[in-house]
């Protein structure tokens, strides 16, 4: 699970107000949302959560995704879905683009880094989550235990991230893809879709840590890439056997390919031919007007949820009861205090405890050594008294 290009750097040097802000909202779609998606009785079955929650984080980053190739999603069982990663938020934009009909492969330490939503992908068979490593025995057992999953699941395809790690701002076309899944595709015949979506990474901006609002994202699916039809016609025109390395410059020729045609919908290409970000923004908002609007809907069926899941959520609801009930008590308690309070008070009762134990109370509070000042000060008096 080699990474393909060196990761990406965040810039602090401008960080202020606005990147507090988009920190919050992170915070608030990361953690707050899915706990409140959580606890919904209304959400019956795994990909109407999963939805939900997605709704909720284009309502907050206010984005905009348009269709601009004829043909849609694919929803053939075994197929592979391949899309460009460039942001955080890509969590959620491409389980939209995607009909919610994927499982994401993850790191298992994104379950830690995002452990609500770790929960919720994991309990509704929304993601797999792997080991990271290089050796050989652990690309095996990770490809070993997709492949067992991917059977297991008729309801959901996979997707997966040919390039690595995300890679935000960038105009250029990857010089290479993670060979590892397209060998496996190769290996297994599966065929594979291209999908592609333009300016994710200005929805959520990783690298400047911002939020931008009303982006217009870009997508574009592509044909099916079927390895087998692809064998026949090449051995059948070039006599020779046909190789998961022919296979990969192939998918590798096609990613580019498409890459090329969405150049004119995103935002850094224009960037780095001199225009201004409102240039680049007037633009966008004038293709969008071209273009239908990508249909927030589920494909191929869905499942209840989970006992696993519903047992998370009757726990949740109780440890939410009890907080409740003990915000109650404790407020019934101060009020009662204030209450007791008040009539010794309009009756100018203060009761003091005995010199042995050094405290005074007054109502339900207490006052420790009360009751040495009181002494110390009737004393001094006496003694004032008896000098005159």
């Amino acid at each position: 699970m080699v990474d393909v290009e060196p990761s990406m750097t965040y810039d602090y040097s401008n960080f202020g107000i606005k990147n507090v802000y988009s920190l919050m909202i992170l915070f608030y779609i990361s953690f707050i949302y899915p706990t409140f998606t959580t606890l919904n009785y209304d959400i019956k079955s795994n990909k109407q959560l999963i939805q939900d929650m997605v709704r909720n984080c284009f309502k907050v980053t206010q984005c905009y995704n348009y269709k601009v190739s004829k043909r849609d999603l694919i929803i053939d069982k075994n197929i592979m879905y391949m899309t460009n990663h460039v942001s955080v938020g890509d969590f959620f934009i491409d389980q939209h683009i995607l009909h919610y009909n994927a499982k994401f492969i993850s790191l298992n330490k994104m379950k830690f880094l995002l452990p609500i939503l770790g929960i919720i992908c994991y309990l509704t068979s929304a993601a797999i989550f792997i080991s990271y490593g290089n050796s050989k025995e652990k690309v095996i057992e990770n490809f070993k235990k997709i492949e067992e999953l991917r059977k297991s699941d008729d309801i959901r395809n996979i997707s997966l991230y040919p390039e690595g790690l995300r890679r935000p701002h960038r105009h250029t076309v990857s010089t290479t893809l993670k060979k590892g899944f397209i060998y496996h595709s190769f290996e297994n015949n599966l065929p594979i879709q291209l999908v592609h979506t333009t300016n994710k990474d200005y929805v959520m901006d990783d690298e400047n840590i911002i939020i931008h609002r009303n982006t217009k994202l870009f997508t574009y699916y592509g044909s099916k890439i079927d390895p087998q039809k692809l064998k026949a016609k090449f051995e059948k025109k070039h006599k020779r056997i046909y190789t998961k390395d022919d296979y990969y410059d192939y998918v590798y020729k096609q990613w580019s390919k498409i890459w090329s045609k969405m150049d004119k919908y995103r935002i850094d290409t224009l960037r780095s031919q001199g225009l201004s970000h409102e240039e680049c923004l007037e633009k966008m908002e004038n293709y969008s007007t071209k273009f239908p609007m990508v249909e927030d809907k589920i494909e191929n069926g869905d499942k209840p949820l989970s006992v696993p899941f519903l047992l998370l959520r009757s726990t949740l609801w109780s440890i939410l009861y009890f907080i409740i009930f003990k915000f109650v008590e404790k407020f019934f308690s101060i009020i009662s205090c204030i209450y007791k309070q008040q009539s010794f008070a309009s009756s100018d009762e203060l009761a003091c405890t005995s010199t042995s134990t050094n405290s005074c109370s007054f109502g339900c509070f207490k006052f420790p050594n009360l009751s040495n000042l009181l002494l110390s000060h009737a004393s001094v008096t006496s003694h004032a008294s008896t000098a005159q």
